[in-house]
């Protein structure tokens, strides 16, 4: 049951709040207006039926007739509203018209006869019937009232109805006559109040939405069924580097890369059935040719029937969000000193190739510790000992191919990982090139510093690479070139103690 909550009120002089009547809430916009013309009528119509009675009783006491139709009314507009409340609107509005049409009935067959046909009543009954009812009802109230005033005229052709008695032409009757004009009056100026009201919030709301539409930074496409552009908001062209009148003559196809995509594809028909599809990320080519990262957002809009009215895309530049995004990984994969590799970027890189079924290519771990670099730090200063870290990276790199990796896993500790050899002389070649370059002076402010490095070595055909026997074996192998006197690279061997 609809909980109430508006209401009709009248103030008076204590400033007291009385309600007279309680307006349901209804959840549909339609049927709350609805809701309220029915509660306008009812309160009207039982203050105009008390007016009747009044002074019929006192100018025209001979048509007692009206009295009991005065019960009726009174008593059908109370019944309506018992129906009203308990959320049974058309019931409730159907009440009202049939009693009103009955009324005006009995008026036109018992009392001013076809020649006399209340107008006006039958106007409001129809009005009534279509605003607060619905289009069709003000349709069959047409219609029973043209047969009712056809079968009245008929009668009184024939000479059945051949004596109404209308009412005199005194007082009493432009009473009357005043009620049922006041009633349409107020019944009228009651829809005015609710269509203005309702044109009103639609606007606002239709306000708020452009508002909305234009000023937000997203940019914003409407789209129909077949994906044909409709509207966009300025900041939709303006993000793709096109005017409004060059973007609106744009297929989406021409800017919307992934449309096609088998992907894309299924998030359209998803859309399509009714799917909610989530917002992910994608990427839009600009008038310039470039494609940009964006976030997208797909909504298929129902209209007021809740059938499918269009197509809403949302699309966010997120270039900054990404860079950020590389940032990131880039910082958790990458030695903040040197700027190579980690042990974390080294493993994922290793693990690449690892199952590879190509056994005439190797695989193989340079491990390196530079000897002595405590004593650096100790003689020149920590600073000058990262610039040599810093310088050790830049000649490890330039000792390898591109297709290599060189990463720093501890404080003065590198591990090189080549691929692809064909055979082991070419790593020795690249040992003997990285203790040649290590051993060159390093020129730091002032000083000339000369270090050394051992490197411990193995290898691997790529269809038999385990990442912790190689790094784990290549270890033990320097630390017997650190037991050998340094300054040298050794390949493991099994009587090597891991």
């Amino acid at each position: 049951m609809p909980r109430p909550i508006s209401r009709v009120r009248f103030v008076f002089k204590n400033k007291k709040m009385i309600d007279i009547f309680a307006v349901p809430e209804f959840k549909d916009p339609s049927k709350h207006r609805r809701a309220k013309i029915l509660v306008v009528t009812q309160f009207a119509s039982v203050v105009m039926i008390l007016a009747i009675v009044i002074i019929t009783a006192i100018f025209v006491p001979e048509h007692n007739e009206v009295f009991f139709q005065a019960a009726a009314g009174a008593g059908m507009m109370i019944f309506s509203y018992v129906l009203l409340q308990k959320g049974k609107i058309e019931a409730s509005g159907w009440t009202i018209v049939i009693m009103g049409w009955l009324i005006l009935t009995l008026d036109l067959a018992f009392i001013a006869g076809i020649r006399g046909v209340n107008v006006l009543g039958q106007i409001l009954i129809v009005m009534f019937a279509g605003l607060a009812i619905s289009g069709k009802s003000a349709i069959y109230v047409t219609i029973m009232s043209l047969v009712t005033n056809l079968g009245v005229l008929y009668l009184e052709q024939t000479g059945l109805l051949a004596n109404p008695a209308p009412l005199p032409a005194n007082l009493a009757r432009y009473f009357i006559q005043t009620i049922y004009t006041s009633l349409a009056a107020i019944y009228i100026w009651r829809v005015d109040t609710l269509i203005q009201d309702s044109l009103l919030k639609t606007q606002t709301a239709a306000d708020r939405y452009r508002a909305l539409f234009d000023w937000t930074n997203d940019g914003v496409v409407i789209l129909d069924l077949e994906w044909n552009w409709l509207s966009s908001n300025s900041r939709a062209p303006a993000m793709l580097g096109y005017t409004e009148g060059e973007f609106s003559q744009k297929k989406i196809s021409d800017w919307f890369l992934d449309l096609d995509s088998e992907s894309e594809g299924g998030k359209i028909q998803e859309l399509i059935s009714g799917k909610y599809v989530p917002t992910y990320e994608s990427s839009v080519l600009n008038q310039a040719g470039e494609s940009l990262p964006v976030e997208i957002n797909m909504a298929l809009v129902p209209d007021a029937q809740g059938k499918p009215l269009h197509i809403q895309l949302i699309f966010r530049e997120i270039t900054d969000r990404k860079l950020y995004e590389e940032y990131l990984i880039h910082q958790a994969q990458h030695d903040p000193l040197t700027n190579l590799p980690n042990r974390l970027m080294l493993e994922e890189r290793f693990l690449e190739g690892q199952g590879e079924s190509d056994e005439d290519r190797l695989v193989a771990v340079l491990y390196i510790d530079i000897d002595d670099f405590k004593l650096v730090n100790d003689s020149y200063g920590h600073e000058a000992g990262d610039q040599v870290l810093i310088e050790i990276g830049r000649r490890l790199l330039g000792s390898v191919r591109d297709t290599d990796t060189v990463a720093r896993v501890g404080g003065d500790e590198f591990i090189i990982i080549l691929e692809n050899i064909l055979q082991q002389n070419n790593i020795n070649i690249i040992a003997e090139k990285v203790i040649s370059r290590i051993s060159d002076p390093f020129v730091i402010g002032e000083n000339e510093i000369k270090i050394s490095a051992s490197i411990g070595i193995n290898w691997t055909d790529k269809s038999n690479l385990e990442m912790t026997d190689l790094i784990k074996t290549s270890d033990s192998a320097m630390y017997q070139v650190k037991g050998d006197g340094k300054n040298n690279f050794k390949f493991f061997e099994n009587d090597i103690t891991i």
